[in-house]
């Protein structure tokens, strides 16, 4: 089974470029797969191990990751993400739905954001980093736009936003009287459609590559390579700008969604030989079969 990246990671990241592993990371991602359940340090440092960090550094990690309040534990050894990242969790499994996190765009409809005037400069970094991660394009001075193509309601996207990094004091609305020479700016160069494809074939190529020589490869050696490209793949469509097909038509990101299935699903038996009777596995597999 290959691990859900930690949103830490994906925001630290360019979409292509290679994802970094660090003790924090890893434990966000085991423990994001454990849906509300306790996962033991012992496993948490196994998987540690694999890249080479030492049990005293996946305890550090872990005892700041309690002090900042991203995970929970309770009191026998078992750690959990904290109930206040649900949400975003939620959004990071939703690779798995593919287009289906699409809706029907009103080809005059977009999703805009106005930031404050004035911020601090850390903040202001944090939210345009969240917007771009949500698939925005700045457009001018302080406005960022993106297809009004999404399913959930703008309440819920606010939140979600917010809980991201996204300042309060910004203003997310809906806006369909744009005129049309500034959508067709807009719909033909903030979005890198042709760079997005190629990324699209050269995963495929990537993840086709790596399944084929898994079982080739010692136990550890799979692991890893699993981790890092399965990694690699989920970020890659979390991130996803998700544009309509008005915008952007191309089959490769269904294609790339269902190799991602397939791979997980061989990582899957590698990492249970590793784990054992893992709760963490035990979830995961209950969930695929929902």
């Amino acid at each position: 089974m290959v691990i859900i990246l930690a949103l830490i990671l994906i925001l630290a990241c360019p979409m292509l470029k290679k994802r970094q592993i660090t003790p924090k990371t890893i434990i966000l991602d085991v423990l994001r797969l454990t849906r509300g359940n306790f996962c033991q340090s012992a496993k948490l440092i196994s998987v540690g191990e694999l890249f080479d960090f030492k049990a005293s550094t996946i305890r550090v990690a872990l005892t700041r990751l309690l002090t900042t309040g991203k995970i929970e534990a309770d009191g026998s050894g078992g750690y959990r993400m904290s109930s206040n990242t649900d949400l975003l969790s939620d959004y990071i499994e939703q690779w798995r739905l593919g287009d289906l996190r699409r809706g029907e765009w009103q080809t005059d409809g977009w999703l805009m954001v106005l930031l404050p005037s004035n911020p601090d400069r850390a903040i202001r970094t944090l939210s345009q980093t969240t917007l771009q991660f949500f698939g925005f394009r700045k457009a001018r001075n302080k406005v960022w736009v993106r297809p009004n193509n999404l399913l959930p309601s703008l309440i819920d996207l606010r939140a979600l936003y917010q809980l991201v990094g996204l300042e309060k004091e910004a203003l997310l609305f809906k806006a369909d009287d744009i005129p049309y020479p500034e959508q067709f700016i807009w719909e033909s160069t903030l979005w890198h459609t042709e760079d997005l494809q190629f990324t699209y074939e050269q995963q495929l190529m990537k993840l086709a590559k790596s399944k084929a020589r898994l079982d080739e490869l010692k136990v550890n050696n799979a692991l890893r390579e699993s981790f890092m490209i399965g990694g690699e793949t989920i970020n890659l469509l979390v991130r996803d700008p998700l544009l309509p097909d008005e915008m952007f038509c191309t089959p490769k990101r269904e294609e790339l969604r269902h190799a991602m299935c397939d791979y997980d699903a061989c990582g899957h038996k590698i990492w249970t030989r590793f784990m054992g009777d893992s709760i963490v596995f035990n979830i995961y597999q209950d969930e695929k079969n929902k």
